[in-house]
C-alpha cells in the first residue's frame, strides 16, 4: 500500500531528530573527555629566572671559553686488565691508555731499590731507638714518633716479603712486619705497656740489623705474602706523615739551590723513592679513600713526581729537580688538605 505523502514527511521529520539529537551527543561525549583531560593534567610551574647581584656577576666570565687557552680535553678510554701484584698475585685493575701508573702495575723495584729499603729499614730502627731511650721521654710525646717508624718499618719489611729481587732479612720478613705492626697499632697513645712493647720491638731489630737471628712468636702470622691486606700492617696517617716528613725534611730543602742539591743528591734520591713506594701501599685495596679517583690522582702524581726528581738527580738535572719537587710539595699539599685522618 503506497505511503501517503502526510507520512512521508512525518518519517523526514522524525529521522531528522534522531540524527541531530545524535550529533549533539557526540559533542557533549567530545566536550566532557577534553574538559576532564585539562582538569587531570597539573598545571606546569616554571621557576623564575634568578637575579644576581653585581659582586656575584663580576665574579665570573661572560664567556669562559674566551679566556681559555689550547685543545680541549678528550676523554681518555679505560679497559679492564688483569696485572701482577708485587709478588705474583693477579688482580684486576683499571688501566689508562694515557700511559699514568695504576694500582698494583709494577713490581716493588720499579718503585725502591733494595740498597733504599735496606737503608730506610736502618734509618728509621734509629729513630725508633731514639723515641723509646726513657719511658719520660716516650710518654711525653716521643711515642707519636715510635708510631711513624714502627708503621714504617712494618710496611718496608712487608715490601721486603714481596721484594721482586735480592733484599736481606727476606726469610724473617713476615715475622717482624706483623710484631712492628701491632706495636705501631698500639703507639696511638703513651703508656707504660706501649713503652714496653715498643722498647721490645727496637731491641729485636737491632739484634737482627746485627746479625741475631730471630725467635718465632706464636702470633707471627703465616698468611701468603702475595694475598697482603695492608691496612692490617699499618695505619694510613703515620704513613702520611712519614711522606710529609720526606717532602718538608728532605726533598724541598734539598732542591732549594743548586748548591744545597749538589749536596743533598743521595738524600734526595732515598726519599724520593720512599715517597714512591708508600704511595703505592697507601692507594691499595682496603685503605680509607683507596676507592676515590681524586685520593688515588693525587698519590698517582706523587709517584710520578718522584720518579721525575730520582732521574732528574741521576741526571744532575737541577732545574727538572726543583720542578718535579714542586710538583710533588703540590700533589702532597692537596692530598693532605682533602684526605687528613
Amino acid at each position: 500500500m503506497p505511503l501517503s505523502r502526510n507520512n512521508t514527511a512525518a518519517r523526514n521529520r522524525a529521522a531528522a531528530r534522531i540524527t541531530g539529537f545524535h550529533k549533539t551527543l557526540l559533542l557533549a561525549v567530545g566536550i566532557s573527555l577534553i574538559w576532564g583531560s585539562l582538569q587531570a593534567a597539573p598545571p606546569v610551574k616554571r621557576a623564575r629566572r634568578p637575579q644576581f647581584d653585581k659582586t656575584v656577576r663580576d665574579a665570573f666570565f661572560p664567556d669562559a671559553l674566551q679566556k681559555l687557552s689550547g685543545p680541549r680535553p678528550h676523554s681518555v678510554p679505560v679497559v679492564e686488565q688483569t696485572v701482577p701484584l708485587p709478588g705474583g698475585a693477579p688482580v684486576n685493575a683499571t688501566a689508562s691508555t694515557s700511559g699514568a701508573p695504576t694500582t698494583g702495575n709494577a713490581k716493588w723495584s720499579s718503585w725502591i731499590d733494595a740498597e733504599v729499603l735496606e737503608d730506610e729499614i736502618k734509618a728509621q730502627q734509629i729513630k725508633l731507638a731514639a723515641a723509646v731511650q726513657s719511658p719520660t721521654k716516650f710518654k711525653g710525646g716521643e711515642y707519636q714518633q715510635a708510631r711513624v717508624s714502627l708503621s714504617a718499618l712494618a710496611v718496608l719489611f712487608g715490601i721486603v716479603g714481596q721484594y721482586d729481587g735480592q733484599v736481606r732479612w727476606q726469610r724473617d720478613a713476615a715475622s717482624l712486619r706483623d710484631r712492628l705492626g701491632r706495636a705501631g697499632f698500639n703507639c696511638k697513645v703513651g703508656t707504660d705497656s706501649t713503652y714496653k712493647e715498643a722498647k721490645a720491638r727496637s731491641e729485636e731489630l737491632t739484634g737482627l740489623l746485627r746479625g741475631d737471628s730471630l725467635e718465632p712468636a706464636k702470633s707471627d702470622s703465616a698468611a701468603s705474602e702475595t694475598s697482603l691486606a695492608w691496612p692490617k700492617v699499618a695505619d694510613r696517617s703515620p704513613l702520611m706523615k712519614r711522606l710529609e716528613q720526606a717532602e718538608q725534611q728532605e726533598l724541598s730543602p734539598g732542591v732549594a739551590n743548586e748548591a744545597d742539591f749538589n749536596r743533598a743528591a743521595s738524600r734526595l734520591l732515598h726519599e724520593a723513592e720512599i715517597v714512591a713506594a708508600l704511595a703505592e701501599v697507601i692507594t691499595r685495596e682496603g685503605y680509607e679513600f683507596a676507592d676515590d679517583d681524586d685520593y688515588l690522582a693525587q698519590a698517582r702524581a706523587m709517584q710520578t713526581q718522584a720518579r721525575a726528581l730520582r732521574d732528574a738527580v741521576q741526571e744532575k738535572n737541577y732545574p727538572q729537580a726543583r720542578q718535579a719537587a714542586g710538583e710533588l710539595t703540590k700533589a702532597c699539599a692537596k692530598c693532605h688538605e682533602g684526605y687528613r685522618s
